[in-house]
């Protein structure tokens, strides 16, 4: 009887070995809005030694560890404020965006306007959007891909076999932190469940993400509401992992592009970012001169025409893109592109490389629009003035900022940035609102690994010509139209 129990065990454990042998591997992230603190709240208030009213508030959730990190923000910052006795100081001078910890004490109690900004001064509702208050990583088990049908493809198994999602009971435990004290929990706040419907191919799902939900319930204590907020849970990404190595699979096509342009077109030296899904377990990235050839896993190989290997130096990888520098040994020619994971998981692409593949970074990142630029204006007296090209906020994207000339006898000179010009500084022209510009410089920027920069002179001419587009050229070859503004 009891090797017959030890076999039946012994086959349940092989069995549940077996389901989680392959996974499909998901990011998930905890996001809350619309938050606001009602009274009463009575946290490290006096005679503790926490300064009132306003303290730094944490969070721990189902999506991570208590931790003064922003998931929680207030409104107030930097601001002036008094208490109902008149008494006035700034507050928040540490950065943080904070809450009055101290609702119901008749100094700093509601209404009053500086500490409050709700609901005719008596609540304190947060102006910072939407938080993120933690990420995990959820495995769910999944088959070998397996190609049914015998055309080099996998269509069945891995994430496609990944269908749902759900994230139950969703919490947050809001607590007023201090270095030195007890931690002191404010309340905890419970969501309902999440289940999330998930678009997956064998490789990876697309992203995902639940609607608000409203707080279901309170505890410690459970009455009365002290906080509010909504919260959403989000999958940011999947991607098939093969944890025990086993199944080979080979992931579908590679797109190969330059890192600066988007356009199929690359050279030795230069940035190239393959797409592409499943190309890695995790997201990892390198802000090192010295880039390392394997990144999360990840390592990419270019076979040259006559067969020879060459490894990539990688930059950042990610289930859907990775970003590289192209080895200065790859020749001119067809070359093959082979993405390889640590659990053995492949994808493949061909490319064609070119001697110079000419590209212009833009300030958005999408290969057009403004440039990625700077320029300095340079007097006769040899005075030297930083010219900002281009400015960047959240949800404005990026725009031109209108460069001045300056004087007749001053001249302004724009640095712009790309990849694959390096082999051939003496065949770069430049035009500028259809003026051909002279170029000072142009070759690699010695801070970065397959970065480029070319220098040019802006002519006079175009004084007050307002948004032009900048067109580089070399040995054959167009870059792609970025553009700078004039005044």
């Amino acid at each position: 009887m009891r090797r017959v129990v030890l076999r039946v065990l012994f086959a349940f454990l092989a069995i549940s070995l077996s389901l989680q042998a392959q996974v499909c591997r998901l990011s998930v992230a905890g996001l809350n809005r619309s938050r606001i603190v009602n009274g009463p709240v009575h946290a490290e208030c006096p005679p503790t030694i926490h300064t009132p009213p306003f303290g730094n508030w944490g969070v721990a959730s189902n999506f991570g560890n208590k931790a003064n990190g922003h998931q929680f923000q207030g409104w107030c910052r930097e601001s002036q404020v008094c208490d109902n006795n008149g008494n006035c100081s700034v507050q928040c001078r540490d950065g943080w965006y904070e809450w009055n910890s101290c609702t119901d004490v008749t100094q700093w109690a509601a209404p009053n306007c500086s500490l409050y900004n709700a609901d005719e001064c008596t609540r304190q509702r947060s102006s910072t959007g939407v938080n993120v208050h933690g990420s995990r990583t959820i495995d769910l088990p999944v088959r070998c891909p397996t190609d049914t049908n015998q055309d080099g493809v996998a269509d069945e198994g891995g994430c496609a076999d990944a269908s749902i999602y759900r994230s139950g009971n969703n919490f947050m435990s809001l607590y007023e932190l201090d270095p030195g004290t007890t931690d002191e929990l404010i309340q905890t706040v419970y969501f309902p469940e999440v289940v999330l419907t998930l678009e997956c191919d064998q490789w990876g799902c697309s992203p995902a993400g639940s609607e608000w939900l409203e707080p279901a319930f309170y505890d410690s204590p459970s009455t009365p509401a002290k906080v509010y907020a909504q919260f959403a849970a989000v999958v940011n990404s999947a991607t098939f992992v093969d944890t025990s190595r086993t199944c080979r699979a080979v992931g579908p096509t590679l797109q190969v592009v330059s890192g600066a342009s988007y356009v199929a077109r690359v050279a030795p030296q230069s940035f190239v970012t393959l797409f592409g899904t499943g190309l890695s377990a995790e997201t990892a990235s390198s802000t090192s001169p010295f880039l390392p050839t394997e990144l999360g896993g990840t390592r990419v190989a270019i076979t040259d025409a006559a067969g020879g290997t060459h490894m990539a130096q990688l930059s950042y990888v990610s289930p859907s893109q990775v970003n590289l520098v192209l080895p200065a040994s790859v020749p001119v020619g067809n070359a093959r592109i082979a993405v390889t994971r640590s659990d053995t998981v492949s994808s493949n692409g061909t490319t064609q490389i070119s001697d110079v593949a000419p590209a212009l970074f833009s300030a958005d990142a999408t290969g057009s629009g403004v440039a990625a630029a700077v320029a300095v204006r340079v007097s006769s007296e040899g005075t030297q003035t930083v010219v900002p090209a281009y400015s960047c906020s959240v949800g404005a994207g990026c725009t031109a900022i209108p460069m001045d000339l300056g004087t007749a006898s001053d001249q302004l000179y724009l640095s712009l940035y790309g990849s694959g010009i390096r082999r051939r500084p003496a065949d770069v022209r430049v035009t500028i609102g259809g003026v051909v510009a002279q170029v000072a410089y142009a070759g690699s920027q010695p801070t970065y690994p397959g970065l480029d920069q070319v220098n040019v002179l802006v002519p006079a001419t175009l004084r007050g010509r307002g948004t032009v587009q900048v067109v580089l050229q070399q040995s054959g070859a167009a870059a792609n139209i970025v553009q700078i503004a004039l005044q």
